[in-house]
């Protein structure tokens, strides 16, 4: 079987995993980021970011098809971090 970068199909248990790891990354990241100096918006971004980061990583790392092959894990790294900062950007400052 060929692996790809995208997988074919996304399940419930992967949004499930999402979107608790956006829930608690906000809930743990939001207010440290603010008290040091950050503006509200800029520390959801970061928040929003790298939990959606994290999570989406691992759902396509280890929940949607595990994968082998080296330069593809390195292809899905950098689309979750692509996606996850491109969507945190548009929600925190241009959907307002």
């Amino acid at each position: 079987m060929t692996e790809t970068v995208v997988p074919k199909r996304i399940g419930f248990k992967s949004v499930f995993v999402l979107l608790i790891s956006v829930s608690i990354g906000l809930l743990l990241l939001s207010k440290p980021l603010m008290s040091t100096g950050l503006a509200k918006e800029w520390s959801m971004f970061l928040a929003t970011g790298i939990s959606a980061s994290v999570g989406l990583s691992y759902i396509l790392l280890k929940i949607e098809g595990p994968v082998e092959d080296a330069s593809v894990k390195k292809k899905r790294m950098l689309l979750a971090v692509v996606v996850s900062f491109v969507i945190s950007f548009i929600l925190a400052f241009v959907a307002r």
